[in-house]
């Protein structure tokens, strides 16, 4: 067995490094979202800014690493099979300064004791792409290296979901089958899928719609080479039912706790009627689940389990709540610029998604959350906030009002529109004369892709806000600002095509109209800290 992993991992530690993953941030893998997780469901989680964390398969580290430099006094530890990605890492973490944070080249099969106890174990996108052997282990080292209320995140391709991804995959291989080199594989596959969407172009059958919404999938991803070849491409990809996965993590005397997206599998999700029917027929909450995922064809999951003796409930108790910090994405959508923010009864996501509610104190909570995004909110102050702006603080039963607006916020959560941490967000929305940003942001700024202080991606296209962005250390105010602009537009460090780069007055006041906008984005996209 070790020896057909060590074979199946130097091919995987190969192809990595000859291809390295584009990486990013998973913000369900956030120490202060698993923290939020493990408060709701009973347990005592450590706080994230003084706990211990494991990455397996870290790829170059830009899902640990933002997290390694927001909590300084929390250690975190990330291994992968790539020297190249880890080599990769390693300047990140030489940029930021960092002292708190390990990543090297190991094998997960060398993980054992002596390595300790962690409080968060995170392993995304590796269990289905790995031997059996490998997947055992990944179970060994969270039944063994966590702490007594650790908490492990595990993501894995799902069945019945990914039974048409595999039917693709299968597909892929057949045609790339006597094709080594990565990048020539990975062409030749796009290449097939473009033919077989020509081929379908008119056709209503159900396969060849999920065929195109298959190819307008793979053409969101900046780097689809990496993409196809580690997703799609490697030698091991295998997806699995649910309740198979919950009963391996039982035989480990580990337990399932919830999916770190647990408003996609929850019943009240579902019509009335239809969720009262999932729950006759189930004899416990994984069966729920697991009917959920036949019913919405789930194709991916990330899986938060623990140490099997904890007592793990998600009765809803205020004092639980009030532990935790709540923010929402959600911004009202009002007839008017004009109109007040408090007649606002509908809201919107930035995925499209659109609703509205009637329940006073549900409005309140997304008003208030609304108008500091992405910024967080302590829940006991939000719940202070919206008894006050009710006028419940002046009528009697003050507690059991207080019970009423907390699960409300614990309703909304559930319903995917609010979300809970474990700790307070750094990021804040007053710019300041000498406006900061977070040196993660500062460093990523001209890739582009930008990891803000919330732990996800912010897309940048515009080439002077990336500018901007990267000299926002706290030392410049504005029209320090203005003149690095208008340096950099001068000797064509950013080039705006339409400026006249010759008259430098036209220069200084585009510049300084074209800062103004930008000083006025970047607080909502949570990169800004406090100087």
């Amino acid at each position: 067995m070790k020896i057909e992993a060590d074979s199946s991992e130097r091919d995987l530690a190969k192809s990595y490094d000859m291809t390295p993953y584009t990486g990013k941030p998973f913000y369900a893998t956030h120490p202060g979202v698993l923290a939020a997780y493990g408060v709701l469901y009973g347990l005592s989680p450590s706080t994230p800014d003084n706990c211990r964390v494991l990455e397996l398969g870290c790829a170059d580290g830009s899902n640990i690493i933002p997290m390694a430099h927001d909590f300084p006094q929390s250690k975190f530890v990330g291994i992968d099979l790539s020297s190249v990605q880890i080599g990769i890492g390693q300047k990140g973490v030489d940029a930021l300064g960092l002292k708190n944070i390990h990543l090297k080249t190991r094998s997960i099969m060398d993980m054992d004791a002596a390595d300790g106890k962690f409080d968060y174990i995170i392993c995304h996108g590796v269990y289905s792409w790995v031997p059996d052997a490998v997947r055992k282990k990944i179970l060994d080292i969270c039944k063994n290296n966590l702490a007594d209320q650790g908490m492990a995140y595990i993501s894995y391709n799902v069945l019945p979901g990914w039974k048409f991804n595999k039917s693709m995959r299968d597909m892929m291989l057949y045609r790339t089958r006597h094709i080594k080199d990565p990048q020539v594989r990975a062409d030749t596959a796009l290449s097939f899928i473009s033919t077989l969407l020509k081929a379908t172009t008119d056709s209503t059958a159900v396969h060849d719609v999920q065929l195109r919404f298959f190819g307008k999938t793979l053409k969101s991803y900046p780097d689809v080479t990496s993409y196809l070849l580690h997703e799609y491409m490697e030698a091991d990809n295998v997806p699995f039912y649910f309740s198979a996965f919950a009963n391996d993590v039982e035989d480990h005397d580990l337990q399932y706790i919830c999916d770190a997206d647990q408003a996609y599998f929850e019943l009240d999700s579902l019509p009335p009627d239809a969720a009262a029917e999932f729950e006759k027929m189930s004899h416990n909450a994984i069966e729920v689940e697991q009917y959920i995922d036949f019913l919405k064809n789930t194709c991916f999951r990330r899986s938060l389990v623990c140490h099997a003796g904890l007592a793990v409930n998600s009765d809803y108790r205020l004092e639980r709540l009030e532990r935790l910090y709540a923010a929402t994405n959600a911004v009202p959508i009002l007839d008017s610029p004009d109109s007040p923010l408090q007649e606002a009864t509908a809201f919107k996501t930035p995925t499209g998604r659109q609703f509205s509610t009637q329940h006073e104190f549900a409005q309140i909570i997304l008003r208030w959350l609304s108008d500091i995004r992405p910024c967080s909110m302590p829940v006991g102050s939000l719940i202070e906030a919206v008894a006050k702006e009710s006028a419940l603080e002046s009528k009697p039963g003050i507690h059991k009002q207080a019970e009423k607006i907390g699960h409300a916020v614990y309703s909304l959560f559930y319903n995917g529109v609010l979300e809970l941490m474990g700790t307070r967000r750094q990021c804040v929305l007053n710019i300041g004369n000498f406006p900061k940003a977070s040196p993660v942001s500062r460093v990523l700024a001209p890739l582009g892709h930008v990891t803000n202080l919330c732990h996800r991606t912010i897309v940048m296209d515009d080439d002077m806000a990336c500018f901007v962005l990267a000299h926002l250390d706290g030392t410049r105010n504005r029209d320090t600002l203005c003149d690095l602009m208008a340096k950099a537009v001068r000797t064509g460090q950013v080039r705006i095509p339409s400026l006249n780069t010759k008259n430098i007055d036209e220069i200084r006041m585009s510049m300084r109209d074209k800062l103004g906008k930008i000083l006025q984005q970047l607080p909502r996209c949570g990169v800004l800290i406090k100087n």
